[in-house]
């Protein structure tokens, strides 16, 4: 059955603007500290959004190390909030080596989908069949710069496996680690604690680690039914966006 509305297609045809798919817009953007309280336990990190976002769909967040107190850093993350009220997200880490306590700077950008038209100003505001926001011109969009789609098993024992993409990661990329929280659906029956490495030999990195639980369940890394675990990797510079 043909749709009505609005649809932009770019260079590669695929659509970037439609009244039927929202589009992934900036929110807002800081630091925050990921600290420890002993050198043998995780530490903890969180981020209360300067305005909840209201939103049915999680919101998106991206990170990179600022500042780092260890050469290695393993996060996974917890959103915190409801649909239609989400107010931030919480950190979990593991750092290795007996000291020093933990202390990271985070940067973090959180990101939604559209929800709001714009109150003034000039340019296109669009709706879907139910009159809810899909795009507004006001807003900033997210563009991705690349993804991790394509995962290499580089360690497999019988306590935890580590998986690493086919891209590399620069020092102003952010990566974003709300593709999964906590648990991976290709790690199905197997995995009790999965996390993403973003941090090693004091460098950017893209690892994801999974603890097994059992020598038995199922393995998706490599994808299922034409679908990929997929991270997007992008970059925010600040003269686009922020907080203003």
């Amino acid at each position: 059955m043909a749709e009505y509305g609005f649809s932009a297609i770019n260079d590669f045809a695929s659509v970037t603007i439609s009244s039927v798919y929202k589009v992934l817009v900036f929110s807002e953007r800081g630091t925050y500290q990921v600290t420890s309280r002993y050198t043998d336990r995780g530490g903890e990190g969180a981020v209360t959004f300067e305005k909840p976002i209201a939103t049915k769909e999680a919101p998106q967040v991206f990170v990179r190390v600022q500042s780092a107190s260890h050469a290695t850093l393993g996060i996974y993350i917890s959103m915190v909030g409801s649909p239609g009220h989400w107010t931030g997200f919480r950190t979990f880490s593991a750092a290795p080596g007996s000291s020093p306590l933990q202390n990271f700077t985070l940067e973090y950008v959180a990101c939604k989908f559209a929800d709001t038209f714009q109150a003034t100003g000039y340019g296109m505001d669009i709706s879907d069949s139910s009159g809810l926001p899909v795009f507004s011109a006001k807003d900033k969009i997210v563009r991705y710069s690349k993804f991790a789609k394509n995962w290499a098993m580089v360690v497999n024992s019988d306590s935890y496996r580590v998986f690493s993409p086919d891209i590399s990661v620069d020092v102003d990329d952010f990566i974003c680690v709300s593709s999964f929280d906590r648990g991976l659906s290709w790690a199905i029956d197997n995995s009790q604690f999965s996390a993403f490495n973003i941090w090693l030999n004091w460098a950017p990195n893209l690892n994801s680690y999974v603890q097994r639980i059992t020598s038995g369940g199922y393995w998706y890394w490599q994808g299922t039914n034409n679908t990929n675990f997929t991270v997007p990797v992008c970059k925010f510079p600040i003269s686009r966006y922020s907080n203003d």
